[in-house]
């Protein structure tokens, strides 16, 4: 059987801190709320979108009834925003080494490869068609179709399930991702975890998350593969 592996997006495939994505989210707030909706201090890593617009709008001052009104329309407004001002190309060299031949190599073992991301559906897939990678990652589960990042599992499974007609068990999924909040969503999945440190978190500390493997980024190919391979052969917890 397969393994179905899943990348985070930002600090995994790509290099973290991506200024214009910020900015359409800024811009969807303003728009939907009618004022400046800021997001200072609020812990951007491994969070969803869609967390991050609702804790801007806690602390903003609007309630729950008038947060989940306005939500659906901030996300959608969010991926038109970057979408449309994202330029073909613009995302190639973002990059993270190792990444193509990984992908390259997953498929050529037969493997499904897709997307575990806090981006909304569209500034995934304008990030990965920039970067040259959306061929690889033809499905996934995203920052605006649910409230926490565990959840996005059982959704990418569920599209695994009615796209392929496969039933992956949970000990052949496995995320692959750069943030303790990676971590967690495949803990509570009951899925396996690849943590990297190619964002904000150095090894130690996603060691310390108790991972099921953590390696110091993507670049040794075969390396990455022998660890992928060798956790589908882990017991569950």
């Amino acid at each position: 059987m397969p393994l179905l592996v899943l990348f985070d997006i930002d600090g995994t495939l790509l290099r973290a801190g991506d200024p214009l994505h910020a900015q359409a989210m800024r811009e969807a707030l303003h728009e939907i709320v009618g004022e400046p909706v800021p997001l200072d201090g609020i812990p951007l890593a491994g969070m969803l979108d869609r967390q991050i617009a609702r804790l801007a709008l806690l602390r903003h001052g609007l309630d729950e009834t008038a947060i989940s009104e306005l939500l659906p329309r901030i996300m959608e407004r969010t991926g038109a925003l970057y979408a449309t001002r994202l330029r073909p190309g613009e995302r190639q060299d973002w990059v993270l080494p190792g990444v193509q031949p990984l992908l390259l190599q997953l498929a050529a073992r037969g493997h499904l490869t897709g997307v575990l991301t806090g981006n909304v559906e569209l500034v995934a897939r304008a990030k990965l068609a920039a970067a040259g990678l959306a061929e690889h990652l033809p499905f996934g589960a995203y920052g605006d179709q649910a409230d926490e990042r565990h959840q996005l599992v059982a959704l990418a499974r569920a599209t695994v399930r009615e796209r392929y007609r496969l039933v992956i068990p949970p000990e052949q999924t496995i995320l692959v991702g750069d943030t303790p909040r990676d971590i967690a969503a495949a803990q509570a999945s009951g899925v396996r975890i690849l943590a990297v440190a190619t964002g904000r978190f150095g090894v130690a500390e996603l060691a310390a998350c108790l991972a099921d493997a953590v390696l110091p980024d993507l670049a040794d190919t075969a390396a990455v593969l022998r660890t992928l391979e060798a956790l589908a052969g882990t017991h569950p917890r």
